[in-house]
């Protein structure tokens, strides 16, 4: 089958456009173009983007190798969309917020006279750039997606059926409904399936980012949590009010020192902007070597990821007491998935959404606890919460359903934990082996069985009708439609 065949089966004609400008300049396959995972003690600022940055891997102390007698047999992938301009409500105000200084007399900064904006804004407040993946440079989100779908498919391509017996397969994916986030998946879907032409074959569900009456059947919890959406004290509000906090102490010290530089009086958002304006500039044109990323010290760096981690923490993390039950849906789903293991439920699984959907998956699975809140006045010496390489674009979190056999030949199941390829220890269970950080599938099962019990149901802590905390029905590759967009 040609590959415009291909693209007809799985894409609308409105889409087409969108991937033949971006396949057009198409790299070739790498999944760590600068050498990040060789990174172990260097200073890079990447790791302080707070989720700005291109995809990174995420470094642990366990060992991410399997044991020679074990093997991957199921794979369940929640993905953030992959590497984006920033949001329209940002983007205005950067605009704003550049062209104020390029109007202050000569302008503020040097640079600035030969600087050229990187998305375009029209005077109605419109724009084809913001909230899309990035198309162009050596980030592109369209690009990064398809690698990352090259990537997963040389390390799990013994689980593809290809189909061999003459039965045409078909494979679903699933992701949210927001264009960046579809866009993603499909684009994955394509470099995963290529080389074979399975991409033909790919179902591509699509969930409502936002749809009342499905309730938790969802991929994105933060939407269907009505109190979570209301609760301006404990609920996704706080974040933004304690970030807030912390944005006014380090930022202020950051005015002093620039106004002594430039003679200017730089605001609180100014400053704000003007560091976003660094991770983004990187992800739209490739430019790592950005103006803005140059205005700030080392120090002002982990300050701005350390106020991302705060931002994470109380909007969607451990620090709101609705995270647990909105992260408890995907791994409930995913657990009943693992438990049916591939002959019964299937082999491959990919779902995309956002990272405000991940944070709360990462705190009900107690991955990077502390032992108290945040402060929002200082950063602390040490923390674990460090989300710039948990969820940058295109961050991932990854269940492996493990095979190991044993000398008596008996089959013992065990899922691991990977976040952005770094295996993490799951938490709880004490009978990980060294190697691989495996977990007992019995174990895991019971932790979240535990779990449950504890978080409570989705329904009564969100405030929804009786009836709409029903847990994610979609997960499944058993669906009678045939490739091509499925749209709940």
């Amino acid at each position: 089958m040609s590959r415009l065949l291909v693209f007809l089966v799985l894409l609308s004609a409105g889409v087409l456009a969108f991937y033949f400008r971006a396949l057009s300049t198409r790299p070739s396959s790498t999944a760590d173009p600068l050498g990040l995972q060789s990174v172990l003690q260097d200073w890079h600022i990447f790791y302080h983007l707070g989720g700005y940055s291109p995809w990174i891997r995420h470094h642990t102390s366990t060992s991410s190798s399997l044991p020679p007698q074990c093997v991957v047999d199921q794979v369940h992938m929640l993905s953030r969309h992959a590497e984006r301009y920033p949001t329209l409500s940002v983007g205005i105000k950067m605009k704003s917020m550049i062209t104020k200084l390029k109007a202050a007399g000569t302008p503020v900064f040097p640079f600035l006279e030969s600087w050229e904006e990187f998305f375009e804004v029209d005077e109605n407040g419109k724009s084809t750039d913001l909230e899309e993946l990035t198309r162009e440079g050596r980030y592109a989100g369209v690009r990064q997606a398809y690698n990352t779908g090259v990537t997963l498919r040389e390390r799990y391509d013994h689980l593809v059926d290809n189909g061999d017996d003459g039965e045409n397969k078909t494979f679903s994916i699933f992701s949210c409904s927001c264009s960046r986030v579809l866009h993603t998946a499909e684009n994955f879907a394509l470099g995963f399936f290529r080389e074979d032409e399975l991409f033909a074959n790919v179902r591509h569900v699509i969930v409502p980012d936002v749809a009342p009456e499905r309730g938790a059947d969802t991929l994105t919890p933060v939407k269907a949590c009505i109190r979570y959406r209301q609760d301006t004290e404990a609920g996704r509000k706080r974040g933004s009010a304690l970030l807030e906090q912390f944005q006014s102490v380090y930022l202020s010290r950051v005015a002093a020192r620039l106004r002594q530089q430039f003679g200017y009086d730089f605001s609180v958002s100014d400053l704000w902007h003007m560091q976003e304006l660094c991770g983004f500039e990187i992800l739209a044109t490739g430019n790592e070597e950005s103006p803005w990323c140059g205005i700030f010290t080392e120090r002002e760096w982990e300050e701005f990821a350390y106020a991302r981690d705060l931002l994470h923490y109380y909007r969607s993390g451990p620090g709101t007491p609705y995270s647990a039950v909105m992260g408890f849906l995907y791994l409930n789903a995913t657990r009943e998935v693992l438990e049916l293991g591939p002959e019964k439920a299937g082999k491959l699984f990919f779902s995309f959404a956002h990272d405000g959907d991940i944070v709360p998956l990462v705190g009900t699975l107690g991955l990077f606890p502390e032992v108290e809140p945040l402060p929002y006045t200082y950063v602390p010496d040490n923390r674990n919460w460090k989300l710039s390489s948990v969820v940058p674009m295109g961050g991932r979190v990854v269940f492996e359903r493990v095979s190991c056999v044993s000398k008596t030949s008996t089959s013992n199941l065990g899922v691991r934990i990977l976040v952005n390829d770094g295996v993490v220890p799951v938490p709880g269970c004490e009978s990980e082996t060294r190697d691989g950080g495996i977990c007992p599938l019995d174990v895991f099962v019971k932790l979240v069985d535990q779990k449950g019990e504890a978080v409570g149901e989705f329904d009564e802590v969100c405030g929804l009708k009786d009836g709409l905390g029903k847990r994610p029905s979609f997960l499944r590759q058993d669906w009678e439609q045939g490739p091509g967009r499925l749209h709940l």
